[in-house]
């Protein structure tokens, strides 16, 4: 099931929630289900309260096996020098390890989808996030995670609703 989140509130609380964990993880990580080709996103910046303004999300992926354990979330927030769209994808709830969240980017002139990560929980119910893909450099992005071995993606024209 995929479902919107409506208000302000919500958004601010879960996104400052993802901002307190981060964890390490290599990001050209082996492709699985979702994304066909690792991507190096390394070098992506990380969403914080300081330089990403506007955070909303686009549309949050909970799973008939997940119930209401844990939900993937792709966000949206104005950031950069010029207030580009930056999209990143969160996985929140009662995590566990071995749970894990990636953002899936088709890039500019057609697919394959690329992964970002995955970036693994560490902890029971630790929030972890994936770095931020840029509007300008990408043409569709969606949030995935896994959870209890089972892996979901959200709608593949996320930020194109947007």
């Amino acid at each position: 099931m995929v479902r919107t989140r409506q208000g302000r509130a919500a958004s601010v609380i879960v996104a400052a929630a993802v901002l307190l964990a981060f964890p390490s993880s290599s990001c050209a990580a082996s492709a699985g289900p979702g994304g066909d080709r690792p991507i190096d996103c390394r070098n992506w910046s990380r969403p914080n309260p300081q330089t990403v303004k506007n955070v909303r999300p686009v549309y949050s992926l909970t799973s008939e096996k997940w119930g209401t354990a844990v939900d993937v979330t792709l966000w949206r927030g104005d950031a950069g020098p010029r207030g580009e769209w930056h999209y990143w994808a969160t996985l929140t709830g009662r995590t566990r390890p071995d749970d894990a969240v990636w953002l899936d980017v088709w890039p500019p002139g057609g697919g394959p989808w690329h992964r970002c990560g995955p970036f693994p929980v560490g902890g029971d119910g630790q929030a972890v996030s994936t770095p931020m893909a840029v509007w300008r450099d990408y043409t569709l992005v969606k949030a995935c995670g896994r959870h209890d071995g089972f892996s979901a993606c959200g709608r593949d024209k996320g930020a194109m609703v947007d």
